[in-house]
C-alpha cells in the first residue's frame, strides 16, 4: 500500500511543480519576476514535501482506519487544512529583499504571488489520487 502512496506523492509532486513554475513564468512575464526567491528548485521542494508528507500520512491513516472513504475524507481534510493554514502563514511572513529593483517594487504583490503556491501541491495530490488509491 505505501508503494503506491509513495508514487503518489512522486507523480503529484513532479506535477505540482511543473505547474507552479508555468504559474510563476505567467506571473514573471505579466507583473513581477519573484522567481528570485521562488525558484523551480524551491517549488520542487515545497511542492515534494507537502505531497510526500500527505502521503505517508495517508498511508497510516489508511493502516489504521478500515472504513476507506472516512480514511480518504481524513486524509483530504488534513491536507486541505494545512493548505488554508499555510495561507495564514504567508500573510504574517516578513517580505523578502529583493535585488531587483523592479521587483522590489512590486513588493506589494508578492504575498498574492505566494498564496496560490500553497494550494497547488494539494490540488495536485487529490487530482492523482484516484489513479492510485482505490
Amino acid at each position: 500500500m505505501f508503494k503506491r502512496f509513495f508514487f503518489l506523492a512522486v507523480i503529484a509532486g513532479l506535477f505540482a511543480s511543473l505547474i507552479s513554475w508555468i504559474y510563476s513564468s505567467v506571473y514573471k512575464n505579466m507583473i513581477a519576476d519573484f522567481t528570485e526567491v521562488s525558484g523551480y528548485w524551491h517549488l520542487l521542494c515545497f511542492s515534494a514535501m507537502i505531497t510526500l508528507g500527505i502521503s505517508i500520512l495517508g498511508a497510516v491513516i489508511y493502516a489504521l482506519v478500515k472504513n476507506k472513504s472516512a480514511a480518504s475524507f481524513t486524509c483530504n481534510f488534513i491536507l486541505s487544512g494545512f493548505s488554508v493554514s499555510l495561507v495564514f502563514y504567508v500573510f504574517t511572513m516578513n517580505d523578502p529583499e529583493f535585488k531587483n529593483e523592479d521587483s522590489m517594487a512590486m513588493i506589494d504583490y508578492f504575498k498574492g504571488y505566494l498564496i496560490p503556491f500553497v494550494f497547488i501541491p494539494a490540488l495536485s495530490w487529490m487530482t492523482f489520487k484516484p489513479l492510485f488509491i482505490k
